[in-house]
C-alpha cells in the first residue's frame, strides 16, 4: 500500500515586516515586564534564526558566548534535524548598532540579566515567567510566539508559533538570499529539498537571514 506523501502545512505565509516593527516598539528593555521581554526575545530570535522552536528551547547559557563583536550560540543537544543529518546548529550574530531595538545580542543580554536571580542553577536560556521558574518547554515557547504574532497582527487562527520558520525563510528568498545560504543557516543538507517543498511560500495577501528580516 502506498502511503500518501506528507503535505505542506501552509500554502501561504505572513510578512515579517509588521512583526519586526511591533517588536522594535518593545524598547527600552528596562521598561518591559518579564513576560513582554521574554516574548520579544524568543520571537525575534525565531525570526532571525529561522530555527525550529524545539531548537530555541535547547539553548543553554553555558553554550552562549558574547564578545565585543557579537554573540555565538551553539546547540549541543540533539534536534530533529541533527538526529537525521548530524549537523548541530551554531547561531552567530553581530551587534545591530544601527537599530539597537532590533539587536538580538542586546535583547539576549537584557534577558539574561533580568532572569539571573530567578533561574537558580537552571542552565537553559528560556525559563518560565512565573514561579517556580524552570526550563520553558517547546509548547510554552510556541505559545509565547503565537501570542506575540497575534498582537502584531498575524492571523493566528491560521498560523501557529512554529510558522516563523516559514515566514523567515520565505522572506529571505524574497530579499535575494540564496537557498544554499538558507540551508546552511538552518542546518539542512546541501541536497535537501525540505525548503522548496515545505517552507518557501508566497505572502498571504544567520547574519544573512538576520539582515534580510531586519532590513
Amino acid at each position: 500500500m502506498r502511503l500518501r506523501p506528507t503535505k505542506p502545512k501552509y500554502s501561504t505565509t505572513w510578512d515579517p515586516a509588521p512583526v519586526v516593527k511591533y517588536l522594535q516598539a518593545l524598547f527600552p528593555y528596562d521598561r518591559l515586564s518579564l513576560e513582554t521581554l521574554t516574548s520579544k526575545v524568543v520571537t525575534l530570535l525565531a525570526l532571525i534564526s529561522a530555527h525550529r522552536v524545539q531548537t530555541l528551547s535547547l539553548i543553554q547559557l553555558s553554550n552562549i558566548q558574547i564578545s565585543e563583536s557579537g554573540i555565538t550560540i551553539k546547540i549541543t543537544e540533539p534536534t530533529k534535524t541533527s538526529l537525521r543529518t548530524g549537523i548541530y546548529p551554531v547561531m552567530k550574530y553581530k551587534y545591530f548598532t544601527a537599530q539597537p531595538e532590533s539587536c538580538i545580542v542586546l535583547a539576549i543580554q537584557a534577558y539574561i540579566n533580568r532572569t539571573e536571580e530567578l533561574r537558580n542553577s537552571e542552565d537553559f536560556l528560556f525559563i518560565t515567567t512565573k514561579k517556580p521558574f524552570k526550563k520553558a518547554s517547546t509548547n510554552t515557547i510556541s505559545r509565547w510566539i503565537k501570542n506575540t504574532l497575534h498582537e502584531a497582527g498575524v492571523d493566528t487562527s491560521v498560523f501557529s508559533g512554529h510558522s516563523t520558520r516559514h515566514a523567515a525563510t520565505s522572506a529571505a528568498v524574497r530579499k535575494g538570499i540564496s537557498v544554499e545560504i538558507i540551508r546552511q543557516n538552518v542546518g539542512w543538507t546541501a541536497t535537501s529539498r525540505v525548503f522548496e517543498t515545505f517552507y518557501n511560500r508566497p505572502l498571504s495577501t544567520g547574519d544573512n537571514i538576520c539582515n534580510a528580516i531586519l532590513s
